[in-house]
C-alpha cells in the first residue's frame, strides 16, 4: 500500500513540474520549417491585421473557437477538451490575440493545459491559423 503512494505522490509530483515548467516557458517564434518533434509546444506568430475584429472572430469561429475573454485589447479563445487526445484537433487550444501594433496582428498558440511535447501539430495549426488570417 505504501509503495503505490509512492507511485502517486512521484507522478503528481512530476506533473506539476512538467505544468510549471510549461507556464514560465517562453513563447517561440513560429519558425519555417514544421519540427518532427516539439518539446514544451507554444508558438508566437504574427500577420497583417485582417481588417477588423469582427473578422478575426468570424475566422476563429469557423475553425471551432469560442471567445473567452476580451480586455484591454488582449483577446483569447479556445477549443477542444482537456481529454481529448493527443491530435490538435481535439485537444483543448488557446489562442490569444493581442493589440495590434505597426499594422501587424500579434497572436500565440499554446495548450490550454499542458502539452510536454507534440509531433509538430501545434506549429501547423499556428501556420494554418497565419495563412488563414491572411488571406481573410
Amino acid at each position: 500500500m505504501g509503495e503505490m503512494i509512492d507511485i502517486i505522490l512521484v507522478a503528481v509530483v512530476v506533473l506539476v513540474i512538467v505544468t510549471a515548467i510549461y507556464r514560465v516557458l517562453p513563447h517561440r517564434e513560429l519558425g519555417a520549417k514544421k519540427p518532427s518533434l516539439a518539446f514544451f509546444p507554444k508558438y508566437q506568430h504574427q500577420v497583417p491585421h485582417p481588417g477588423s475584429d469582427d473578422e478575426t472572430e468570424q475566422i476563429m469561429s469557423s475553425l471551432g473557437f469560442k471567445k473567452r475573454r476580451s480586455r484591454g485589447g488582449v483577446t483569447e479563445y479556445s477549443r477542444g477538451s482537456v481529454i481529448g487526445d493527443l491530435s490538435i484537433q481535439l485537444s483543448k487550444v488557446k489562442v490569444v490575440f493581442h493589440p495590434v501594433s505597426n499594422d501587424m496582428l500579434p497572436y500565440t498558440v499554446e495548450a490550454a493545459w499542458v502539452a510536454a511535447f507534440d509531433t509538430g501539430d501545434h506549429w501547423q495549426f499556428t501556420k494554418e491559423l497565419g495563412d488563414k488570417l491572411k488571406s481573410g
